[in-house]
């Protein structure tokens, strides 16, 4: 290959990076950030996270809000497989954090491991206790109504792991439906949260590099529409 080709073809992935990265800084989104209940859907029959007590949370590093998966919208069609609900998170885990999900209303279905479990508010564990690296993952198991879960996440802090801000921006790209699977790996890798489909090692160089390349193309951690800043905390 000749020096002029090299050249053109560095100049071309570079003017595509350019013109890529550009388009994502010019994606309009929803302004939440301040909101303390926010949806992932504009028409607003998925899910949505509820948000309290954020001063608190940010000063005793533990991380909590409510997640409400609707059922009369797809995440509670029980003729759709759990795992191709739009609000089933995928089977994952998280590399330091301890989960504890606390069942508010509803019925609950819940992966841990290669276990599948079913509950109500009478037999869920209060709470249910997920440790570091434990894969999970949990659905809507029946749906006479909304299925309300707390979910809490400690240590945490504003800058990695499962946060008010992930959720926040997570909800966002989602209603705004600017997902991609480059922002996905941005967000994902930030939230020290890797999928369960390949042994851990593989997944975190997939990851990994997944937000790398993301990041390059444009993709952020956070936004300013979605996420709220600490003078705006209740």
């Amino acid at each position: 290959m000749g020096w002029w080709l090299k050249w053109f073809v560095i100049g071309s992935l570079v003017a595509w990076f350019g013109y890529y990265r550009h388009q994502i800084s010019q994606l309009s989104r929803t302004h939440t950030a301040g909101l303390s209940r926010i949806a992932t859907s504009l028409a607003n029959n998925t899910d949505s996270y509820q948000f309290f007590n954020r001063s608190e949370q940010m000063n005793n590093s533990y991380f909590e809000c409510e997640n409400i998966v609707y059922a009369h919208g797809i995440c509670g069609n029980l003729q759709v497989p759990p795992m191709q609900r739009p609000c089933t998170p995928p089977l994952h885990i998280h590399l330091e954090q301890t989960e504890f999900f606390t069942l508010i209303q509803g019925h609950l279905a819940y992966q841990l491991g290669n276990k599948v479990y079913s509950c109500d508010i009478h037999t869920c564990p209060q709470p249910l206790i997920v440790p570091p690296l434990l894969s999970h993952t949990f659905w809507m198991h029946d749906n006479k109504e909304d299925l309300i879960v707390r979910v809490h996440a400690e240590p945490a802090d504003k800058y990695n792991g499962l946060s008010q801000r992930f959720f926040e921006n997570f909800a966002g790209i989602n209603r705004d439906q600017h997902i991609s699977i480059w922002q996905i790996f941005v967000l994902f890798e930030n939230a020290q949260t890797y999928p369960a489909s390949l042994p851990l090692p593989f997944m975190k160089i997939i990851v990994k590099l997944g937000a790398l390349i993301g990041q390059l193309l444009g993709y952020k951690i956070e936004y300013e529409e979605y996420t709220t800043i600490e003078d705006n905390f209740n």
